[in-house]
């Protein structure tokens, strides 16, 4: 008997059912394929790490470098288990040209290196370690393949005066420390013979010094203290193992977040479509719900007809889902597989299913707990009655006198007067606006050029950068400078040195941080908090170093500089997510062995040719790295930003599929409530179309104010929740809430206010009309007597 009564319910609610199906689908489908692509993501990661058995620290120094110095000193340290260095000849990009393509524009640091043979691997695409490589070949980083299209057996030419080497792509490589485009450097490898050749004619020496702890969790902070304190060659960046996982995932990581928060919220979708189906079923079927209690049906099996009925449709939508999600993972981790290499793991097929379980057990759950209303309906009062009745809003409005035209009137009406039945739909709308506004403005804000200035960069055309190598790499600055400042294309110039300074937290444990000094009001950030330090005595930390250090603007900090200890009040803050986050600006002495590099801002005057002024710049300022500041932020946040705007197309277009299936959803359910008043107004002379115009009027009023509310909720909640993923990318789990991103949308008005909401109208309006077909059928003949 409850099979048929369930089959028959399907049958009469046919359209109801499917969208119901729909929706929870959609949430198990986004839910399972985050979680599938969180799990590749951090296999991959640490599949690719472990496979190419990548250093706990990296040192990379530029300059002298004497390996027994650091043998003696290594063999000291009883946490340090292995250590190396690899030579690594970085190549000017005016000298080097892949596929004929001067690499003049291209931002990062290529170097030539000789493959390792037992620690810190570089992996083919089939994750194999590369330990041999022919003569006369080369095999460049996977980056090269996916963003540059580069392919097997494509030239690659080295030059210097008078000198040309000639190679040939002969593969690609993943690299476990350099491997995402964030990295600036990159190891491009070749065989000894030909390195060697090179470098008589050509290129800049650099090493990079990398070490192994026995617990790289307890000892790698304090490794990497004790190696700047003795003075051991760091004329460049350390990072540390997390810091090359941050790297590898913060693309990935972003898209996934964006899904995760776009799947959550379609399940508080799914489950308030859930509950507005069952209280309309217990409106509709308030009748027969009295009937079977009359008869002595139990409340508990009149519940577990309705139970029966919706787990069939969540089991329905959990099955779909699961294929949906299992489809649709491998395009979320196209990026990672190219990358990375996939992993075949039991747990890649374990956590979506686990996934896929845990939002079925929740619909579950709701459902029952809504059921439960079941044991109030009265036989009596349902066979007398035949209503649950209502309560309408006292909110009242005439139709008599008024100028509106008579549906759209009475459209205002209904909502007003029955404003409580309207609020799921509301939500919604809100929800959609939502996850239609938030990943675009993501997407739009890392493609922004002002996005630049959370790099801790300020408004330059150019950046010019010069390592400190040794005692002449002063003299060369120097000379940089005086010949931009000659140069009347350069209006503005900003000279900066960064030095590498220790302080104490407020623990008493020691910090290093990196210093950027100079004139920092030339080409300013914008700070989250204060201002810009002017004088020796200011400082300003980013939010990341000031969270780490548990200091806020207004406190005094000691800094160690020039050999004696300085104290120095904090005046602002700001946001910065290179060299870990941790850096400073002040106006420091830079006398010494803290120097690490140096770098010129340069704005040029009007009119004048960025890339051709780049390419100058590198051929008269080399060895210096003259980057054009926009391909910088193109070339390094230009691949997470393709991600993202990618995974934002994707979720506007759930976001209207979700408005259309619940504004069908709706129409059914309230011309089901109205089928009286329908047919009422129909047998009194109303036509189809304006009984349309009415519930048109309705629903696009839910919309405007839905739209309206979602918009305002992206612009604050959405902005803290891009925010949070930030310091959670960067700063880890522990560094959530703690303010260390403050990141403002950069939304583009056109798109976010007038293109994604007329698109949500046109839906809707589509969606209204068609649902609405069934207004036809309602006539007097119809209704039943109570």
């Amino acid at each position: 008997m409850y099979g048929r009564m369930i089959a028959r319910d399907f049958t009469r609610n046919r359209s109801v059912s499917v969208v119901l199906v729909v929706l929870m689908m959609l949430s198990v489908v986004l839910a399972t394929a985050s979680a599938g692509t969180l799990v590749r993501l951090v296999g991959s990661s640490q599949n690719l790490m472990a496979r190419a058995d990548a250093p706990d620290v990296v040192q990379l120094h530029a300059g002298e470098y004497d390996p027994h110095e650091v043998d003696r000193w290594v063999a000291g340290r009883p946490e340090v288990a292995h250590d190396q260095a690899m030579l690594m000849l970085g190549i000017d990009g005016a000298n080097l040209f892949f596929d004929g393509v001067p690499q003049t524009t291209n931002i990062q640091q290529n170097s030539l290196v000789v493959p390792n043979q037992e620690r810190d691997l570089l992996l083919d695409l089939d994750n194999q370690p590369i330990t041999e490589v022919e003569p006369g070949t080369i095999v460049l980083p996977v980056i090269y393949e996916v963003e540059a299209t580069l392919a097997v057996g494509d030239p690659v030419t080295i030059t210097a005066d008078g000198f040309t080497k000639e190679l040939t792509i002969a593969g690609f490589a993943r690299d476990s420390i350099m491997n995402p485009a964030l990295a600036s450097s990159k190891r491009l490898v070749v065989a000894p013979g030909d390195l060697e050749e090179v470098r008589a004619h050509t290129g800049v020496v650099e090493h990079l010094v990398e070490f192994w702890m026995h617990d790289p969790g307890a000892d790698t902070a304090s490794f990497a203290k004790a190696y700047q304190d003795a003075g051991m060659p760091q004329a460049g960046q350390m990072v540390d193992s997390a810091g090359f996982q941050m790297i590898t995932m913060i693309g990935d990581g972003m898209v996934a977040a964006v899904v995760i928060l776009v799947a959550f919220l379609l399940l508080v979708v799914a489950l308030l479509c859930l509950r507005f189906s069952v209280l309309t079923a217990t409106e509709q079927d308030h009748r027969e719900i009295g009937v079977l209690r009359a008869i002595g049906v139990a409340p508990r099996d009149v519940q577990r007809i309705y139970l029966t009925k919706y787990a069939v449709l969540a089991a329905i939508a959990s099955v779909l889902g699961v294929l949906g999600g299992l489809a649709l993972t491998p395009l979320l981790t196209r990026n990672i597989t190219r990358y990375m290499g996939s992993v075949g793991s039991v747990w890649n097929w374990v956590v979506p299913l686990l996934t896929a379980a845990s939002v079925f057990a929740a619909l579950m759950l709701f459902v029952l707990v809504l059921v439960r209303r079941f044991n109030r309906v009265s036989a009596l009062t349902a066979i007398g009655v035949g209503t649950s009745g209502g309560r309408s809003a006292a909110v009242r409005l005439r139709l008599h006198g008024s100028r509106m035209p008579v549906n759209f009137r009475l459209g205002v009406m209904n909502v007003l007067d029955r404003w409580p039945a309207y609020l799921v739909l509301l939500f919604v709308f809100v929800v959609s606006t939502f996850i239609t506004i938030v990943p675009i403005s993501s997407a739009t804000t890392a493609n922004a050029p002002g996005f630049i200035q959370y790099m801790g960069t300020g408004p330059v055309d150019l950046r010019i950068d010069l390592r400190n190598i040794d005692d002449a790499s002063t003299a060369q600055f120097s000379r940089m400078v005086d010949q931009l400042g000659a140069d009347p294309d350069a209006a503005a110039i900003s000279p900066m040195v960064t030095t590498r300074n220790d302080t104490v937290d407020k623990d008493g444990n020691t910090v290093s941080l990196y210093v950027e000094n100079g004139d920092h009001t030339r080409f300013p950030l914008t700070y989250a908090d204060g201002r810009a330090p002017t004088v020796e005595s200011e400082i300003a930390l980013s939010l990341l170093a000031l969270s780490q250090t548990g200091w806020s603007v207004g406190d005094a900090v000691s800094i160690e500089a020039g050999g004696r200890f300085r104290d120095l009040r904090i005046v602002g803050s700001y946001q910065d997510v290179t060299n870990g986050g941790k850096t400073a600006k002040a106006v420091l002495p830079t006398d010494g062995d803290e120097v690490m590099w140096y770098v010129v801002g340069v704005g040029l005057a009007q009119g004048v040719d960025i890339a051709g002024k780049a390419a100058a710049y590198s051929d008269q300022l080399a060895p210096a790295r003259v980057a054009d500041i926009e391909q910088w932020r193109i070339q390094t946040l230009g691949p997470i930003a393709g991600r993202l705007t990618v995974t934002a197309v994707g979720s506007a277009l759930v976001a209207i599929a979700l408005s259309v299936l619940m504004t069908a959803l709706f129409t059914r359910m309230l011309l089901a409530r109205d089928a009286g008043q329908v047919a009422i107004q129909r047998a009194v002379g109303a036509d189809d179309g304006g009984l349309r115009r009415q519930y048109l009027t309705r629903l696009l009023l839910v919309l405007v104010l839905g739209v309206v509310v979602g918009t305002v909720a992206a612009m604050t909640l959405g902005e803290s929740l891009f925010n949070l993923m930030f310091e959670g990318l960067f700063g880890g789990f522990e560094s959530l809430g703690s303010g260390t991103s403050q990141i403002d949308f950069a939304v583009h008005p056109l798109l976010a206010y007038l293109a994604l909401p007329a698109a949500l109208l046109s839906a809707v309006a589509l969606a209204t009309v068609a649902a609405s077909r069934a207004i036809s059928a309602a006539a007097i003949s119809t209704l039943t007597t109570e």
